[in-house]
């Protein structure tokens, strides 16, 4: 009954992995489309929501939790239109992840997972990163772009991916090793070794001891 939780770079083909650990754990998807729908079901603006995830990336960048605190109390004008408040989608997605985790046998993509469900027992954290070059060729070959789109396209996705994960959880950064299980550079690993790996991990998370000393 694990849950695996997957933090990834753009190009790291993370995605690939997730549907490789889902077929042979028999595990379900979990992402933003799944999210979007168990929002509806609970009545919330799925668009007010998305709107609110948009504006997460776009905040500047903040040396210390205070000034965050700050930046939250002043908030814009069009903030005041949204359906949903912060602490409503805070709320939302913490309960739908803890709802996963009780559930188990699901891979959970994205949305800061390993931050929320960090000290949940049988969860395994995993971030799958690679070298820019790689990356980008990745993705020149799978959206049919040119090397100067793609760049700039994983630049753009690395910040916003980055500016979530500081301001839904008190500046944090998304980078750091403390918060993962498994660090796996995808340029130096196949998928196919990748997803081994942490299925192996996976196995030992739901079955095995906590501590491994």
């Amino acid at each position: 009954m694990a849950v695996i939780t997957i933090s990834r770079e753009m190009g790291s083909e993370g995605d690939v992995i997730a549907d490789m650990l889902c077929e042979e754990l028999g595990y379900c998807r979990v992402d933003k489309e799944v999210f979007r729908r168990m929002a509806s079901e609970t009545g919330l603006d799925v668009e007010a929501l998305d709107s609110m995830e948009r504006e997460f990336t776009k905040r500047p960048r903040f040396v210390s939790q205070d000034m965050t605190s700050l930046y939250r109390k002043q908030r814009s004008a069009f903030e005041k239109d949204l359906v949903i408040t912060e602490e409503a989608y805070a709320r939302f997605l913490r309960e739908a992840m803890e709802h996963q985790a009780r559930e188990g046998n699901a891979v959970i993509v994205g949305r800061g997972g390993q931050m929320i469900l960090s000290d949940w027992p049988g969860v395994l954290h995993v971030h799958l990163h690679a070298g820019k070059d790689v990356r980008v060729r990745r993705v020149m070959r799978r959206m049919g772009v040119d090397e100067a789109t793609a760049s700039r396209m994983i630049d753009i996705s690395d910040e916003q991916r980055r500016q979530y994960i500081r301001v839904m959880h008190n500046n944090a950064n998304w980078e750091r090793m403390q918060y993962y299980h498994l660090v796996i550079d995808t340029g130096k690993v196949c998928p196919e070794v990748a997803a081994a790996i942490i299925v192996q991990a996976a196995r030992h998370r739901n079955s095995g001891p906590e501590d491994c000393d």
